[in-house]
């Protein structure tokens, strides 16, 4: 709808009333700015003008503009940012209050404008927070306030404190499960979305698509409504970075490689998210956060991608000449390999715990051979071979035990969270210690899939696994300040009925980090 055009009609139908009708079609009302309306309906009866000028005033008061999407995140003590897109240009800026009914305590942000050049998208960052407090948000459009869109989100505490997160991965584009109302119910102070926000597998037409399946998926009537009222925390997995499987730099076997400056923007410009790991350099969107004594360190294991090359007689099964030439990364690079090991001693120096998010499985048996790799995933490259397949740490033996390595030689207080399968697990630790001759047993978490079919991956889970759709997990901290800082994982379904193994015990681990008081 054109601006303006909901006001034309209502001046229309007030000049009809008021014997005007000969002017609207003279004048011809609709091509006019909405100030010449008053001219043009003036009737010369003072009665008729002041009812006039008090209707006009009255209409005059409503933006046409409307708000389409809006959700909130990299929050903290003291600030959050909310991510608001608009139908047209318009000027923007946040009222927020810890008020639910904007009664007291109001403060406003920064103007802002949004326009095509950002899809009509900007971020307003909120400041001057009150720690531990719900917030209420709504809009001020064109300096008309929106009194109808209204969010919220908690801010973190101070110090110590105890707290529950949702966390989920894998969700079908546009997705209206019951499961999103069961995780927004749980009231988290946020919702980690551990990747696959979207299934796009985007490979052409970047930005336009990125776009789309962004709107889609804010536009669910389920998801808006829960990313409205709940802080996120977001992590992109392959499907919505690029194709299944998908790397920083390779095409997939059919060629198809992700749109990798397409899907940063886009992640840039639509998520509130916290500060990335090198600003604006790089296209990485790693990036770390602290919660009372805990560190989570989102890590972006696809943007950066390097798959292990392979060179030889390769393509004939019965070969043994075919020899690894060069190891894959996950990271990609050293220098974001160093940031990582950074974050850990960090978090280490600060008397931390970590959570890491691995956004694809970290429990795997090394994949060593080539030939583990099928004729159907074989890439050829002018260097060598590559697999499109194996999408998980036992591919990149020699970097995840370079990790295990470094978080034994420093003793990291470390837990790990991933997404990707399809499927809800659990292991204490003892099935996932890689470093060499052991020393780094590290719990691990797999929560989801929200709806997409059920797959396993990767294994042994000491405490589990689910293959349910419509999965998600909820991860308390329980920190009194003392040495124990513990944690509970549990697995919950759509209906929010706590999920159970096969034996009918539940899904469940709880541990403690030592940490100096």
């Amino acid at each position: 709808m054109a601006k303006h055009t909901a006001k034309h009609l209502l001046l229309v139908f007030i000049c009809i009333i008021f014997g005007q009708l000969d002017m609207v079609i003279k004048k011809d009302m609709m091509d006019l700015p909405i100030l010449n309306h008053l001219k043009t309906c003036w009737s010369k009866k003072l009665k008729t003008n002041i009812i006039y000028v008090i209707i006009f005033l009255l209409i005059d008061n409503v933006s046409s503009t409307e708000i389409d999407y809006y959700w909130s995140g990299a929050v903290t003590i003291n600030t959050g940012v909310v991510s608001v897109a608009t139908d047209s240009e318009a000027e923007v800026k946040v009222q927020y209050s810890d008020t639910k009914d904007f009664s007291k305590n109001n403060l406003f942000s920064k103007l802002f404008k949004t326009n095509s050049e950002s899809d009509y998208f900007t971020k307003v960052k909120l400041e001057n927070l009150k720690p531990k407090t719900i917030y209420y948000y709504r809009f001020v459009v064109d300096g008309i306030i929106d009194k109808k869109q209204v969010g919220k989100f908690n801010t973190h505490g101070p110090g110590s404190f105890s707290y529950k997160i949702a966390l989920a991965t894998c969700a079908t584009t546009g997705s209206n499960s019951p499961v999103f109302d069961r995780i927004r119910e749980e009231d988290p102070l946020f919702y980690l979305m551990l990747g696959d926000f979207h299934y796009g597998n985007i490979y052409r037409d970047c930005e336009d698509n990125f776009l789309t399946y962004f709107r889609a998926t804010l536009g669910s009537k389920k998801q808006s409504k829960l990313y409205q009222n709940t802080a996120i925390a977001y992590m992109w997995d392959d499907h919505d970075f690029g194709p299944n499987n998908s790397s920083g730099i390779s095409p997939n076997k059919d060629g198809r490689a992700a749109c990798r400056p397409e899907a940063y923007k886009a992640y840039k410009n639509y998520v509130p998210h916290y500060a990335l790991a090198f600003k604006e350099e790089g296209e990485v969107i790693s990036q770390s956060f602290n919660v009372g004594r805990v560190k989570f360190l989102l890590t972006d294991l696809r943007s950066q991608k390097r798959r292990p090359l392979f060179n030889g007689d390769c393509s004939n099964p019965k070969s043994s000449n075919c020899k690894k030439v060069k190891q894959g990364s996950n990271f990609g690079t050293e220098e974001h390999l160093r940031w990582f090991k950074n974050q850990l001693l960090d978090a280490k120096n600060n008397n931390h715990a970590v959570v890491w998010h691995s956004s694809f499985p970290y429990l795997s048996l090394p994949d060593l051979s080539w030939f583990n790799c099928d004729e159907e995933n074989t890439i050829k490259t002018d260097t060598g071979y590559e697999c499109d397949d194996h999408d998980n740490w036992g591919w990149y033996p020699e970097e995840r035990t370079a990790i295990a390595n470094f978080i034994k030689e420093h003793q990291i207080q470390l837990c790990i969270v991933s997404g990707d399968a399809h499927m809800s697990a659990i292991d204490d630790g003892s099935n996932s210690d890689y470093a060499s001759g052991g020393g780094a047993p590290i719990p691990i978490f797999h929560a989801g899939p929200l709806d997409r079919k059920p797959s396993i991956k990767g294994g042994p889970y000491s405490h589990g696994v689910s293959g349910l759709r419509g999965q998600y997990g909820i991860m308390k901290i329980i920190d009194s300040g003392s040495k124990d800082l513990c944690v509970e994982w549990k697995v919950k379904d759509y209906k929010g009925e706590f999920v159970r193994k096969s034996n009918g015990d539940l899904l469940e681990h709880s541990f403690c980090f030592q940490l100096d008081n």
